[in-house]
């Protein structure tokens, strides 16, 4: 009862703020950037898939770089599109984070209930990067998700000491459905009249990056093609394979990735952009690749 009494107070800020911006609101509403935050594993795809299409599927969905999902959400008064990103959860790939957080209005943190190490992730991690790169106004929701499995090592009383990093909590389940649709709707409620946009420029973050291995630059292409290139999750994946990557191997084996496989997925990535004609994106990888020190 109290969940329902937050959002419909909420939805009546929405209205209150529209009906004094009217024009503002009509030109800003058209579509709201959000993130899902939180490590590998946790049911953050899951958990789009199940609000978006209405499905669920028990086996993994490996996410390669970022994936994009849009859902039109509609209110009393008005609809949001909501422009949902699903992060890759592997820690080490800062630049595709950064990349993702640009522009972003709010965001969903997921915790699995099983594996309180990764409400530890969120605070320790995903909550600091989401903010510096975004805004630290943005609202932030955690979803404690696998809510249907028996073992529950997340309690209400151990989210306590968390409960001021988050505008609000809730237990979910994309396998049963708990709370997936409220979550989203509760989210698309905050970010309606939240007017805070980044003013982080893709091509700077990737630029300013550090690269000194294999895995930096990967990071870096994962970035490009997701955010930049517009390519689909298929293309990404043959991509990747073509190039002799296991997109299973996006963890601690990355770290051992050859540099013939990385230049290789680069250069597909080229073929690909000059292909279509996308010359900024043609241009950005070329700019990377000469920074790594390799010429083209």
């Amino acid at each position: 009862m109290a969940e329902k009494t937050i959002f419909w107070f909420t939805i009546s800020k929405f209205n209150l703020i529209r009906s004094l911006y009217p024009e503002q609101m009509e030109e800003k509403l058209v579509k709201k950037k959000v993130n899902l935050l939180g490590n590998q594993g946790v049911g953050k795809t899951s958990l789009i898939i199940r609000y978006v299409k209405d499905l669920f599927g028990e086996e993994y969905l490996k996410t390669i770089g970022t994936n994009i999902y849009t859902k039109d959400v509609q209110f009393e008064e008005g609809m949001v599109k909501l422009v949902i990103q699903d992060i890759m959860g592997e820690s080490g790939f800062k630049t595709v984070k950064r990349g993702a957080f640009k522009g972003s209005a709010g965001a969903i943190a997921v915790a699995d209930v099983t594996r309180p190490s990764s409400l530890e992730g969120i605070l320790n991690d995903w909550i600091l990067t989401y903010r510096k790169y975004s805004s630290e106004d943005n609202p932030i929701i955690l979803a404690v998700n696998k809510f249907d499995l028996e073992k529950k090592e997340i309690k209400t009383d151990d989210l306590e000491k968390s409960y001021s990093e988050f505008d609000h909590i809730l237990f979910t389940s994309a396998k049963t459905g708990r709370n997936v649709e409220y979550l989203f709707k509760y989210l698309a409620s905050k970010v309606a009249y939240n007017m805070q946009v980044s003013t982080n420029d893709l091509e700077h973050i990737i630029l300013e990056r550090e690269l000194d291995t294999p895995k930096d630059l990967l990071d870096v292409m994962l970035s490009i093609s997701s955010e930049s290139g517009d390519i689909s999750y298929e293309v990404r994946e043959g991509l990747l394979e073509e190039s002799g990557i296991d997109k299973f191997d996006l963890d601690e084996k990355i770290y051992s990735i050859e540099e013939e496989n990385v230049l290789r997925f680069a250069k597909l990535l080229m073929y690909l952009y000059e292909e279509e004609d996308n010359v900024y994106s043609f241009d950005l990888i070329q700019k990377v690749l000469k920074k790594y020190g390799i010429k083209y």
